[in-house]
């Protein structure tokens, strides 16, 4: 287990496992992670409870869902270092 954790305390802060999370996977990454520098923040993390949601095509969405609010991009560069866990909070 390799772990990205964040720089600034947060009393709250939990490890979340980067597969269990849903984020915008758009490829963009941060440059100074990438350079070596810390990630500042921990990333913001929803969890959806999604009763009785439908969606497209008449299919429920999935209950339960770890959804990131803020931190995408963090997401994506962890991935890209080889990390398999990331320091988050729940907002």
């Amino acid at each position: 287990m390799k772990i990205l954790k964040a720089k600034s305390f947060h009393p709250q802060t939990e490890i979340f496992k980067i597969s269990d999370l849903t984020y915008v996977k758009h490829g963009l990454i941060l440059e100074k992670l990438i350079n070596g520098e810390e990630m500042i923040n921990p990333i913001e993390v929803h969890k959806c409870t999604n009763e009785g949601t439908i969606g497209a095509l008449g299919q429920e969405y999935k209950k339960g869902l770890l959804k990131v609010f803020k931190g995408s991009r963090r997401i994506t560069t962890a991935i890209q270092l080889g990390y398999t866990h990331i320091e988050g909070i729940y907002v």
